[in-house]
């Protein structure tokens, strides 16, 4: 009976727009980025972490920066790797693009130059500035050390990418 008043009761204050003293509202993006500016590592990782596993691809594509660097957290490409293909799969290009590096170097995941290309190929499509010209410039770079049938291979694997809207990956 209890529980059904306080439930009720909690409906009604939430709908009327006042927010009760024990609601803890949640980090704002804006705040961990610039814990992140500012060089607070640990901060920020405690203010990404709830936006990440929320799904804010942002969030993720931090946290996948701050495992791959050990900033604030333990150095882990494998942890680095799974934030930077959920912000991946959700068509943000930076993630993407340190997708291909990862590939490309066998960080935290088994070396895969036609895999390297596919993300490069996806990131270059998207990037504009010195980070678009970094991704083809890394494209360009595994060209021309593969075989044709290799660049035609990674060359399909980021259409069906692209088509599947970033479903269809990995």
């Amino acid at each position: 009976m209890w529980r059904s008043v306080f439930a009720m009761l909690l409906v009604l204050v939430c709908a009327s727009g006042v927010v009760p003293g024990f609601v803890i509202a949640a980090p704002s993006l804006e705040e961990a980025e610039f814990a992140y500016e500012r060089g607070d590592y640990t901060q920020a990782a405690r203010l990404f972490s709830p936006l990440a596993e929320q799904g804010v691809a942002s969030a993720q594509y931090y946290l996948g920066l701050m495992h791959e660097k050990g900033r604030g957290v333990r150095q882990d490409h494998s942890t680095a790797l799974t934030w930077f293909r959920k912000a991946a799969a959700q068509g943000y290009a930076g993630p993407q693009n340190n997708l291909g590096l990862m590939y490309e170097r066998g960080r935290g995941v088994r070396k895969d130059t036609v895999r390297a290309l596919m993300w490069y190929t996806v990131a270059a499509a998207m990037l504009n500035g010195n980070e678009g010209k970094t991704a083809m410039k890394r494209r360009d770079y595994l060209t021309s050390q593969m075989t044709a049938a290799q660049i035609e291979q990674a060359q399909e694997m980021a259409r069906r990418c692209q088509q599947s809207q970033f479903k269809e990956c990995d």
